[in-house]
């Protein structure tokens, strides 16, 4: 009887040790698709500021070179 019971009480563990897992598992993916929505917006805001920045400097070479040319 107590085979049976040991071999139960194996199978209870193993069940907690996977609902742990799961568990583990799934707040490890929700950081991971926080941190992806951090890196896209950042990633975003950095494009956005490498356009204006380089918008800046055509007008400073176009005023670089109107002033050349003078």
């Amino acid at each position: 009887m107590s085979s049976s019971s040991d071999k139960f009480s194996q199978l209870e563990t193993r069940i907690y040790q996977t609902i742990e897992l799961v568990k583990s598992t799934r707040l490890q993916r929700d950081r991971a698709e926080t941190e992806l929505q951090a890196a896209r917006s950042a990633l975003a805001r950095l494009q956005k500021e490498t356009e204006q920045l380089r918008l800046e400097r055509d007008l400073v070479k176009n005023k670089v070179e109107s002033l050349l040319e003078t």
